[in-house]
């Protein structure tokens, strides 16, 4: 399995079944807009890579990265789950159902040869014929576990991004992700910045204006993380947007964290921020994971 076709399509064959009146008979047209689904939710957010090369996508992933750039040109960078926009979104079923028919279709017929087939498909009419929807559907939840644990491994293996089975899960079966507040946070950034410049421009915030940004992309790292929160601008932030920071201000990151600790401990914070802020600086989390982001 050199993509992640293979998770792609049982994760369908599962969410079909799942019906309240679950069929015996699909046709492959149903599958492609699940999978568009599937790429387009884990792409918008999270930028997952779906195969081992970025120059060379898998066709399928490579068709919702395209709709998702015509929609943003249009509609803007706010991340959408696709059931959100699905009725603006042209979903290319013909030539994702033309790639089901060709190779993955084939897939999880049998299981194992001690096994019940699984499905029946017919090339021709582009369908399968399930064999049992009612014994998926009785483990569906156990199924989308295990699917979704499947589909971590294969990322783990060609993505590289740290928190990989959270950012399949945090789009599983329609979830938005969520991001938490960050005003905790304040206490900690005061420590070292108790006026508030700004961490891009190096200016003064007013106080209506104050927010907080993560440097290395939330959509990347998934995570609040101390060492990689600042003070910015509201206005500077909203044009930043999920932009990859320059190496210079890796840097200024790199420098801010280091007196961010000692005004930490001159303060005696003994709190997991601060636990956590003295690993990032011991194990170089700035730079590694910048350089993981820049892929």
């Amino acid at each position: 399995m050199d993509n992640t076709y293979k998770v792609a399509w049982a994760r369908a064959l599962v969410e079909l079944c799942v019906e309240s009146s679950p069929r015996q008979n699909y046709h492959f047209d149903e599958f492609a807009r699940l999978i568009f689904k599937y790429y387009w939710n884990q792409s918008i957010f999270f930028g997952l890579q779906q195969g081992p090369s970025a120059h060379r996508r898998p066709e399928i992933h490579a068709m919702a990265l395209q709709a998702i750039d015509e929609y943003q040109l249009t509609e803007g960078l706010q991340p959408r789950t696709f059931i959100e926009v699905a009725q603006n979104i042209d979903v290319p079923v013909q030539k994702i159902s033309t790639v089901l028919a060709q190779d993955v279709c084939k897939r999880f017929v049998r299981l194992d040869k001690r096994l019940i087939d699984t499905y029946e498909f017919d090339l021709k009419q582009r369908t399968i014929r399930v064999k049992h929807p009612q014994l998926i559907k009785g483990h569906a939840d156990i199924l989308f576990q295990l699917i979704n644990y499947r589909w971590t491994q294969k990322l783990e293996d060609i993505d590289g991004s740290p928190r990989i089975a959270k950012k399949i899960k945090g789009v599983d079966r329609e979830q938005v992700p969520k991001r938490a507040a960050l005003s905790k946070f304040k206490a900690y950034l005061d420590a070292e910045n108790p006026k508030r410049v700004c961490f891009h421009s190096g200016k003064p915030i007013a106080d209506g204006d104050v927010a907080i940004d993560h440097v290395i992309p939330w959509s990347y790292l998934y995570a609040d993380n101390v060492w990689n929160l600042v003070y910015v601008d509201r206005r500077e932030n909203s044009s930043k947007g999920n932009r990859i920071p320059d190496e210079a201000t890796i840097m200024r990151l790199e420098s801010r964290n280091r007196s961010l600790l000692e005004a930490l401990q001159r303060h005696g914070s003994q709190s997991k921020h601060t636990a956590e802020l003295e690993i990032a600086i011991d194990r170089d989390y700035v730079r590694r994971f910048w350089i993981g982001c820049r892929g």
